[in-house]
């Protein structure tokens, strides 16, 4: 899988591995995300289609995570992120859209991972918003907050 993925220098699993996927190699293997993606479209009340998330990941305005299984290559779960820069000048790293299979064998590595990404990429943190079901995977975790449906997470080095 590393051949279209970008290795990231982050702790492993010994089951799964998450890789950020160069925005020219996405339409290698738009076709074994589109499903998971499918329905987060789908549930976005008419806000995003199918189409508009693969235009954003192809010219480079989001990120696309794949989240796979090492014994078998296969893709079992994605995410979406786009940098936000706000006209104060604070840059948050948005969780876009979260999907796929077995989330609770990966979800929270996932965060781990994309928590390294936006320190590294000089974030100030972590937002989202998402389905109510989503707080499940960040309530336990220090710093979370849920404002509404809304969620973030300020780097402590950022307070």
């Amino acid at each position: 899988m590393n051949q279209v993925a970008q290795k990231l220098e982050i702790e492993e699993s010994l089951e799964h591995e998450i890789s950020l996927v160069p925005f020219d190699k996405v339409p290698l293997i738009w076709k074994k995300v589109e499903k998971y993606l499918k329905k987060s479209a789908n549930r976005s009340g008419g806000r995003t289609r199918i189409e508009d998330i693969y235009y954003e990941l192809i010219n480079n305005k989001t990120n696309l995570w794949i989240i796979f299984e090492k014994k078998s290559d296969e893709i079992i779960g994605v995410q979406i992120t786009l940098f936000n820069t706000y006209p104060t000048g604070k840059k948050m790293l948005n969780l876009e859209h979260t999907a796929g299979i077995n989330m609770q064998d990966w979800v929270e590595k996932g965060i781990d991972v994309i928590t390294k990404f936006a320190k590294d990429t000089e974030c100030e943190g972590l937002e989202g918003i998402g389905r109510h079901g989503q707080w499940n995977w960040v309530k336990n975790k220090k710093g979370w907050k849920k404002p509404a449906t809304f969620y973030e997470y300020i780097f402590e080095e950022n307070k």
